[in-house]
């Protein structure tokens, strides 16, 4: 299997068509289309499904995105080993997110990183599902995964199949809320759960650890409202509250555009926040990887905190 079909692939995977394919990768198309085809006849199987100018990956190509990218990785592992004579880190790091949880901490990190490792390039994917996480890892579509802490499973009473993963804290995210410009809220900040507005508000689908806390908080306060709207894209919720459909809680990190907007944000006494850090592979890090963990565990170059308290870092191996 020639490698540069693979990097080929996975260029149209990470990019949705050939030209963009092409045009990351600094070579012509036709190359990138000729290398896809080659492959697809060498494993006897259609790779993507061709729609217009795009390209989704079939079922076999889905199959096929974690073992191509594990071989890549230790080819430029193997090749950073033998030609770096400056002793440089050499690799590719992948990294999938929270959206909420890429700023603050995270872009610390990764600055720090590059500037100790300028050769190692990174891809930071969205995170868009935290019961995938074990999944994920174990494909090979990444190496490192930023997201709540502690890993749940999405189905009640089912423990999140995390014991041989590794999970290092980086610190808290506080949940606070956004409201219409024109709802009536209490005028003091913080407020106390038991002052959230009668209002509908605009929800998120139960499933992750800090989904299920707002909830449970709520519900103690006698505060449990029907929803205005259901939202699967969590990152429309801050649009919806400023058309005016109903308050929504954000996290801290995000108050200062909310307000920017035109919101009215609020925060809450008692406070909630939930920690959050990186979930990994411990046994199957890459070079790249590793060194991206180390950084973290020993402080990199930001505060602890998303928006929040600091949490301790703390690095375990999570078992049943």
């Amino acid at each position: 299997m020639d490698v540069h079909h693979l990097r080929y692939f996975l260029a149209v995977v990470d990019h949705d068509s050939v030209s963009a394919a092409a045009s990351a990768l600094g070579v012509a198309a036709p190359t990138i289309s000729q290398a896809t085809r080659a492959l697809e006849r060498e494993l006897g199987t259609p790779l993507f499904h061709r729609i217009g100018r795009g390209m989704v990956p079939t079922s076999a190509g889905q199959a096929l995105v974690g073992p191509a990218r594990r071989i890549l990785r230790g080819i430029v592992a193997a090749e950073g080993a033998v030609r770096d004579r400056e002793g440089q880190l050499r690799g590719r790091l992948d990294i999938f997110a929270i959206p909420a949880l890429a700023v603050g901490r995270l872009p610390a990190l990764v600055a720090e990183y590059r500037r100790r490792y300028p050769k190692v390039p990174i891809s930071i994917g969205k995170l868009s599902d935290e019961a995938s996480i074990a999944a994920l890892l174990r494909s090979g579509r990444c190496e490192i995964v930023v997201t709540h802490l502690p890993l749940v499973d999405t189905r009640p009473g089912h423990p999140a199949d995390d014991q041989d993963l590794g999970v290092l804290e980086l610190g808290a995210q506080e949940y606070w809320m956004a409201f219409p410009a024109d709802h009536t809220i209490p005028d003091h900040d913080p407020i106390r759960w038991d002052e959230i507005p009668d209002d509908p508000l605009v929800v998120v689908p139960p499933g992750g650890s800090h989904v299920g806390e707002i909830e449970r908080t709520m519900a103690a306060a006698g505060r449990i409202r029907p929803p205005a709207a259901v939202l699967h894209n969590r990152e429309a919720r801050l649009a919806f509250a400023l058309a005016g459909v109903g308050g929504t809680f954000i996290e801290r990190s995000l108050a200062g555009e909310a307000r920017a907007q035109g919101a009215q944000v609020r925060a809450f006494t008692p406070p909630l926040s939930r920690p959050y850090g990186l979930v990994f592979d411990h046994d199957g890090l890459s070079p790249a990887a590793a060194a991206f963990v180390a950084l973290a565990r020993a402080g990199g170059n930001g505060s602890g905190a998303c928006g929040g308290g600091a949490g301790d870092l703390e690095e375990r191996r999570r078992r049943g």
